[in-house]
């Protein structure tokens, strides 16, 4: 039996964490191409720090419901092929009216990826988002032909993530942190080079490890004064894709590095990926995310909370990201 209301945490205000209040709403009802889905599990990214912000790219005004991607049971399917998924356990990603952070969500049935046994609820619910664009950024290097690449906010789960994929694919890495506390761990991780931005000749060292691992292309995750300094550090011709914001600064690039080194700055929004490359491409990296890269595709989870709890939790991860994901459970 499926209930009429549900709890779910509303965003009421663009303020953060602190915006977020647990409440009694109505359950939503699948329509035609869509599943209702049963949350066991929600995750916690950047991406949804930036919505609860009112600052990312789909932005629903409040109340409404947050998080983009969970991992529950299918329990009801409006008309079409969504009835072919009902009681599997799927991962689900959805930026409608109804997130993630609720006890049920709706979602198109293609938003939607069975799962297999041996993946847990919890790496279920970080299966699409960080994996699909580790799976996207590893793989637009290795069609322009690179032998190396170079890649900021290392130690997050996506950096990490990241390493261990363009490994395992044959790239070689250069890899900036803010702190020289983590050179070691991804340098076992898999890091060729290890690079921090705090040292005073960070700029010098970092084109020196880029010519040394022949990075020929840039993953950008901070934005403001690091993107113009990636690009300066790689070859000409060489692309910095900037995919996030966590400097909350405008991306600061020296106009010479782009006149004079042929060298681009690209904007890069997974669900335009997605878009572009379609489902068929988007099918076949979910099938190498759930068996030859489940190892790579991982994510560490420092905590897991209830919905009552989540705004204590999400300032905990916002104070430590590289300390691992969290977990939202109904």
């Amino acid at each position: 039996m499926i209930p009429t209301t549900m709890r779910a945490l509303q965003l009421e205000s663009f303020d953060g964490p602190e915006g977020l209040h647990l409440r009694e709403v109505p359950t939503p009802v699948a329509r035609a191409g869509q599943v209702l889905v049963k949350i066991r599990t929600a995750a916690v990214n950047p991406s949804d720090l930036m919505f609860l912000r009112g600052r990312y790219g789909v932005r629903r005004e409040p109340p409404t419901i947050p998080g983009f991607e969970g991992c529950g049971d299918v329990v009801a399917a409006g008309p079409g092929l969504g009835r072919l998924l009902v009681g599997r356990r799927v991962a689900v990603a959805t930026q409608g009216a109804f997130g993630t952070w609720g006890e049920y969500t709706v979602a198109d049935v293609s938003s939607c990826l069975p799962l297999r046994a041996r993946i847990s609820d919890a790496q279920g619910a970080m299966m699409l988002v960080n994996p699909l664009t580790a799976w996207a950024l590893i793989d637009r290097a290795l069609r322009d032909g690179a032998k190396g690449v170079l890649l900021n906010a290392a130690n997050s789960a996506l950096g990490r993530m990241m390493i261990r994929t363009a490994r395992q694919r044959g790239l070689r890495v250069v890899a900036i942190v803010r702190s020289a506390q983590h050179v070691a761990a991804l340098q076992a991780l898999g890091a060729d080079a290890v690079v921090v931005s705090e040292e005073a000749e960070f700029t010098a060292a970092l084109k020196d490890a880029c010519a040394a691992q022949r990075c020929g292309i840039g993953f950008d995750a901070v934005a403001g004064k690091q993107t113009g300094q990636m690009l300066a550090a790689l070859p000409r011709g060489a692309h910095v894709l900037t995919y996030g914001a966590l400097s909350l600064e405008p991306v600061q690039v020296d106009v010479g590095t782009l006149l004079f080194g042929n060298r681009v700055v690209e904007g890069f929004w997974l669900t335009e990926w997605i878009r572009r490359r379609g489902m068929g491409t988007v099918l076949r990296a979910m099938l190498d995310i759930q068996t030859g890269l489940a190892d790579c595709m991982s994510t560490e989870v420092q905590a897991t909370y209830a919905f009552a709890d989540a705004p204590a939790g999400i300032r905990a991860y916002q104070d430590a990201m590289g300390a691992g994901k969290i977990i939202l459970k109904p």
